[in-house]
């Protein structure tokens, strides 16, 4: 039996005030249909005077909506926002190179101005000679160097990714730098976009037909099999952030559970076996031995059973906020009665019947976990809505497992710290982290 003291991981803590775990640098990615670059200037010895940045634009639309913008934003001393673009005004969707010029009054308070560029959308974006000045007298304006200013060092260099405070990965963005008709010089930046839709792609979807329903799954990637299962009243969709960092690494099998997202019910009571029982038949009729799995809440009670009934399905298994015993013990105060109350006068059947699932199952002792053998990673927010003693019975009662608790999150901790939670997980697939 483990005990309380392996419960503290103060590495993680480490992790959160340094930005890297396990040596390497925690990155966000965004999955959606917008992305951006900047860099930071200071100028906190022009405040209160006027400036103008100029910069050139063009698109190539691969949807009504493909715009793009020029962007300033005036940080202050305090790091909050002053003056700053207003993209629902100044995007565009121009075909052939036009000058954008930005006017304003530098704040009072002002520490720096963030200048880049914005894209929504699918398309090939294109930027090129950002210049900045300042008004320094009623008769003269100075010109402020901008490193790389028109991209003439043939890379990225000077910009981020994202903004100066936040360096991101856009999921389906190409940044780079291209020669063939730049505006000015021999180079100009090109921003190729290209969104999946998660949840509802016809290129990566599929039906299987499984204990008598229509189960929906999408399929991104190769090499080792990796399926992924939401949790109550959710859909491959949510699962967006964690597909876009994962299809290079894995073959990412991501699954609407039995009458959620796509796929089909057939009107019989919804249980956790059942339900374990149809992602089992679905391996196998895609001929899929066996695979890393990790569940949100009721995807993480799914995974649990199906490494206890189907154990040579299941490489490693990774749950998160996942509860075996349907009662006030298992849940935070007030959340089994929230749930109660849902599966009685929940607004449509469906939530009706869902939060019925949750009220009914799953009803486990803890010693029936004892017999999994797969290694597993138990998961949960400081702040989740299972009990957090539930979680330690979880993690105690499993011979090969860890525990992993992340600091101010709650049952969406994998969603709050998509960053942090995708390097744990992508460690516990990839070392075998061993038990102190």
């Amino acid at each position: 039996m483990k005990t309380k003291h392996q419960l503290f991981l103060i590495f993680i803590l480490q992790c959160l005030l340094t930005g890297k775990l396990f040596g390497q640098m925690l990155s966000t990615t965004v999955v959606g249909d917008k992305a951006y670059f900047s860099q930071n200037i200071d100028v906190e010895k022009f405040a209160g005077k006027r400036f103008q940045l100029k910069a050139v634009t063009k698109v190539k639309a691969g949807t009504n909506n493909s715009k793009s913008a020029v962007i300033a934003l005036i940080r202050k001393k305090n790091n909050t926002v002053g003056f700053h673009t207003d993209l629902t005004q100044s995007s565009k969707n121009n075909a052939n190179w036009e000058v954008t010029n930005i006017k304003g009054k530098i704040d009072s308070d002002a520490k720096t101005i963030e200048i880049g560029g914005y894209c929504s959308s699918d398309g090939i974006f294109s930027f090129d000679d950002f210049k900045l000045k300042v008004e320094v007298s009623p008769t003269k304006w100075e010109q402020i160097p901008i490193g790389n200013y028109g991209f003439e060092k043939g890379d990225f260099q000077n910009w981020i990714a994202g903004s100066n405070n936040k360096p991101l990965n856009f999921d389906g963005v190409k940044f780079g730098v291209e020669s063939k008709n730049p505006f000015n010089g021999k180079f100009s930046l090109r921003i190729e976009c290209k969104y999946t839709d998660y949840g509802n792609n016809d290129k990566a979807g599929n039906y299987i037909t499984v204990n008598g329903i229509k189960l929906y799954y999408e399929i991104y990637g190769s090499g080792k099999p990796l399926v992924l299962l939401h949790g109550n009243g959710g859909s491959i969709s949510g699962h967006k952030v964690r597909i876009a960092d994962f299809k290079s690494k894995y073959k990412v099998i991501a699954i609407d559970n039995r009458a959620q997202g796509k796929s089909g019910d057939d009107g019989q009571e919804l249980t956790y076996d059942l339900m374990a029982d149809d992602i089992n038949k679905l391996l196998e009729k895609t001929n899929i031995d066996s695979a890393y799995i990790w569940g949100q809440s009721d995807g993480g009670i799914i995974g649990l059973l199906l490494a206890m009934k189907h154990p040579d399905k299941v490489k490693k298994l990774a749950v998160w906020g996942a509860n075996i015993q349907a009662n006030e013990q298992a849940f935070a105060p007030k959340i089994y009665e929230s749930i109660i109350t849902g599966s009685k006068n929940g607004k449509t059947i469906k939530e009706r019947q869902l939060n019925t699932l949750m009220v009914n199952y799953p009803n486990m002792p803890f010693s029936d976990l004892n017999s999994i053998k797969a290694p597993v990673l138990v998961m949960s927010g400081d702040r989740d809505a299972i009990n957090i003693e539930h979680t330690i019975g979880i993690f105690q009662h499993i011979p090969n497992s860890q525990l992993f608790v992340m600091p101010g999150a709650t049952h969406f901790g994998a969603y709050e710290k998509p960053g942090l939670f995708n390097s744990v997980l992508l460690e516990f697939f990839n070392a075998s982290l061993k038990k102190p």
